[in-house]
C-alpha cells in the first residue's frame, strides 16, 4: 500500500498546485455600460450666452445619462456648471472624480505636464455607480493652438465593479485649430502614444477589462482612426447604431449656429483595448438626443436651441 500512496499524493499535490496558480476567470462584468458626452459647458466669462447652467439641468432632469455602469463627461470647463451638473447627477453616479486640470488634490496623482498657470482646465471628469479604487490625472506633453493654454489629457481610473477591476482611461485630445503649425494629426498621434504608454506603465491584468473613451476629435470614418487603433491597441467597435455622427451641424440646432458649415463626424468614441477581457463583440450607439426648447438672450435678440449640447452621447455594450 505504501508504494502506491506516495505516487497518488504526489498525484494530488501536484494537481492543488496546477490548481492554485490557474488564471482567475475574466473580470468581465456583465452587460457593462459606458457612455461618453462631451457636455459643451465652456467658460460662462468668455461664453455667456449658451445656457451652460439651463443645459447642465436638462441633461439630469431629462435622464439623458441613465443606465449606465460609467459615464465620461468631456468639456466640463465652466467651474459652476459644471459643478452644478456632477452634484445633480450624484444620485445616480455618486462616485465621481474631480474635473481634470482644476487642481492637483483629489487625487492619487498627477502626471503629465500639469501646470498652475494655464488658462483652462481639462474639462474631463469620470462618474460611477461603481466605487472608485484609483484616480489619476495625466496631462497631455504635446498640444497646440487653443489648447495649448488648458491642462487638457485625461483621466485614469480603477473601478471595483461586482465582477472585479475595470479600468476606464477618460479623454478630450487635440482640437482641430488653424494656430496649429505642426498639425494637429501629429498632436494627436503623439497623445494616443502618452496613453499607451500609461497603460504599459500600470502592467494591468489581461484578465481585467481597459476601456479608452472620450472625444478623440478623430472622424471614424478617417484613416486617422485606424492609425489610432493601432497606435492605442484597441478594437474598433464591431457594431455601430443610432446616428452615424456625433458632431452634426445638419441635425443639431448648437452646431449648426456654432458650424454651419463643418462636416458631419463622429468623434467621440468608447473603445476596449485588445489584449485584454471584454466581450466577443462591442457596440456603440450614438443616440441623436434633442432637449426641450430653451433660450438666451444677447445683445437684446433671443436665440432658442433644442439641444444639450454641440455633440451627441455615445453608449456602448456588449453587442448581441
Amino acid at each position: 500500500m505504501r508504494s502506491r500512496v506516495v505516487p497518488i499524493l504526489f498525484a494530488l499535490a501536484v494537481i492543488g498546485l496546477t490548481l492554485s496558480t490557474a488564471p482567475v476567470a475574466s473580470a468581465v462584468p456583465a452587460d457593462l455600460k459606458v457612455a461618453t458626452y462631451n457636455v459643451f459647458l465652456f467658460s460662462r466669462t468668455i461664453y455667456p450666452n449658451w445656457g451652460q447652467q439651463t443645459r447642465a439641468d436638462l441633461i439630469d432632469s431629462q435622464g439623458v445619462l441613465d443606465g449606465q455602469d460609467v459615464v465620461v463627461l468631456q468639456e466640463a470647463f465652466d467651474n459652476g456648471s459644471s459643478d452644478r451638473l456632477l452634484a445633480s447627477l450624484a444620485d445616480t453616479y455618486p462616485h465621481q472624480t474631480p474635473v481634470m486640470g482644476r487642481s492637483r488634490s483629489g487625487w492619487d496623482a498627477t502626471m503629465g505636464s500639469y501646470s498652475d498657470t494655464v488658462v483652462e482646465d481639462g474639462g474631463v471628469a469620470v462618474i460611477s455607480r461603481w466605487p472608485i479604487a484609483e484616480q489619476i490625472q495625466y496631462v497631455y506633453k504635446d498640444a497646440c493652438g487653443a489648447d495649448f493654454h488648458a491642462n487638457k489629457g485625461f483621466v485614469y481610473v480603477r473601478l471595483n465593479s461586482p465582477a472585479g477591476p475595470v479600468h476606464v482611461i477618460g479623454t478630450h485630445m487635440q482640437a482641430d485649430d488653424t494656430g496649429c503649425s505642426q498639425g494637429e494629426v501629429s498632436v494627436r498621434a503623439k497623445q494616443i502614444a502618452e496613453i499607451a504608454g500609461f497603460v504599459r506603465s500600470k502592467n494591468i491584468p489581461a484578465n481585467e477589462t481597459v476601456v479608452v473613451a472620450g472625444d478623440l476629435n478623430i472622424d471614424r470614418h478617417s484613416g486617422e482612426f485606424g492609425e489610432a487603433l493601432r497606435a492605442l491597441g484597441a478594437r474598433a467597435p464591431e457594431v455601430t447604431s443610432g446616428h452615424p455622427y456625433s458632431f452634426d451641424p445638419q441635425t443639431n440646432s448648437i452646431t449648426a449656429d456654432r458650424y454651419p458649415d463643418h462636416a458631419r463626424q463622429q468623434l467621440d468614441h468608447v473603445l476596449l483595448l485588445s489584449g485584454h477581457a471584454g466581450p466577443s463583440r462591442w457596440g456603440n450607439e450614438t443616440r441623436m438626443v434633442h432637449s426641450p426648447k430653451w433660450t438666451v438672450t444677447s445683445w437684446g435678440k433671443e436665440y432658442s436651441y433644442t439641444d444639450y449640447s454641440d455633440h451627441y452621447p455615445v453608449f456602448a455594450t456588449a453587442a448581441r
